[in-house]
């Protein structure tokens, strides 16, 4: 038991991440199609393009998600192991840009 509540605060921080509708739709937008671009995500989501830049912009400050350079893109990718099971439990779909992994 006291292992596991070392982790708790993480844990709790990443709940509140996920507990926003807005970010939820992000992360599952990009587990499905990982390495996406703002546009990619507004698109896959529904949200305007500032919206989804700014839920990134909290992602990315909390360790959930990394960002890369792609010419005059950023490709964004889900990175936290743990939101990245969340998606998982909820059966959502990878689309064919998802890359073949363990699901546990």
């Amino acid at each position: 038991m006291a292992q596991s509540e070392e982790s708790m605060p993480e844990w709790i921080d990443v709940f509140a991440l996920c507990a926003d509708a807005t970010r939820m739709k992000i992360l599952m937008a990009m587990h499905a199609a990982l390495d996406s671009s703002v546009s990619q995500l507004a698109a896959a989501t529904s949200l305007g393009a500032n919206t989804v830049t700014q839920a990134l912009a909290t992602l990315h400050k909390a360790g959930v998600v990394e960002v890369r350079a792609d010419g005059r893109y950023r490709r964004w990718t889900l990175t936290y192991p743990g939101v990245h099971r969340l998606p998982h439990q909820m059966s959502a779909p990878h689309s064919p840009l998802h890359p073949e992994h363990s699901q546990h």
